[in-house]
């Protein structure tokens, strides 16, 4: 039996609105103000259309990870493949990550709709008035909604919120590498997501993607800035500083990982390597885990290593199509 990780993977996807109400809608995109990856239809059937075209296939590939998988197709995931790779897609950020819809709606009500797209992978959820109440419950039982929440209910709106952020994180983390073994165990602690969370709040960042060929985060900002996080737990340094060694590294470089008083940074390489460039940080310990520590530093945009399409760029774009 196999282990089977998730690191952290995060980026805008997309949510779908369908209500024939405009002054409903209206009153949702007050919560929702990000045009780019909030979509609000009155149309049902132009609204079907764009999320059969966005929203992903329900398959193994993007079944959930959990501590032991053992099928035999996970095994082919477990690699480093391009085509496996969130951030070369371009695509990613109008995935369509969760879908709400109104049940009454005319011609096709929310049941029949959210019904008609059961094979996607994506939350589903149900806006209901109170005599659709009984209807919802029985939808839920069936498993063709996730969610069903009354318009009339005061804290909708806020339940709603929370409720597709976590269904956009679970999208992501769906979408992410598929690891096997030790290579980004340290991202998936509860503790280093803790800290995860704290420098995109205070940074900016917007997306983030674990690198297995780095074992480090590459995290964008709202106007496409790179940077680089990294987490280290004891195996770490002890295994980085075995590489500086063997490769003859520099004596003070050694010294200074001993004590933890500085952290390389090798990106956009996985270790130290001679003759290459790389720079040092002070590490910080990991709360409430003592022998973790991390790190975060910009890089250059050239320092990438990949093309990509950052979410910054995606959105101007769309900007310039609208207007063109």
């Amino acid at each position: 039996m196999n282990n089977f990780i998730r690191p952290p993977v995060s980026y805008p996807a997309s949510v779908v609105f369908v209500d024939d109400s405009d002054r409903y809608l209206d009153a949702l995109r007050r919560f929702f103000p990000d045009i780019s990856t909030n979509l609000f239809f009155t149309r049902p059937q132009t609204a079907l259309a764009f999320i059969r075209k966005h929203a992903r296939e329900n398959s193994l590939e993007f079944a959930p990870a959990s501590a032991c998988l053992s099928e035999n197709g996970l095994e082919r995931f477990a690699e480093s493949s391009a085509q496996r790779d969130v951030l070369t897609r371009d695509s990613r950020f109008a995935e369509v990550a969760a879908v709400v819809v109104d049940y009454d709606m005319p011609g096709l009500n929310g049941v029949e709709f959210l019904s008609s797209i059961s094979n996607l992978r994506c939350a589903k959820v149900l806006l209901t008035g109170v005599a659709d109440e009984t209807v919802a419950v029985k939808a839920f039982n069936a498993g063709i909604v996730d969610l069903y929440l009354r318009k009339t209910d005061t804290d909708s709106a806020s339940r709603l919120v929370h409720y597709l952020k976590d269904a956009k994180n679970r999208h992501c983390s769906e979408a992410g590498w598929l690891g096997l073994g030790e290579n980004g165990t340290t991202y998936c602690d509860p503790r280093t997501r803790k800290v995860i969370d704290e420098v995109v709040a205070a940074e900016g960042i917007v997306e983030y993607y674990w690198r297995p060929e780095q074992n480090a985060i590459l995290m964008f900002d709202r106007a496409g800035n790179p940077s680089v996080f990294l987490a280290w737990a004891e195996n770490d340094w002890i295994s980085q500083a075995e590489i500086v060694a063997d490769e003859s590294g520099p004596v003070d470089l050694l010294r200074q990982m001993a004590v933890r008083e500085s952290m390389p940074v090798f990106w956009p390489h996985l270790a130290f390597r001679p003759g290459k460039h790389f720079r040092t940080v002070k590490p910080r310990t990991v709360p409430g885990w003592d022998d973790a520590f991390y790190c975060w530093t910009r890089i250059e945009p050239a320092d990438v290593g990949l093309r990509t399409l950052t979410f910054s760029q995606w959105r101007s774009d769309r900007n310039q199509h609208a207007h063109g």
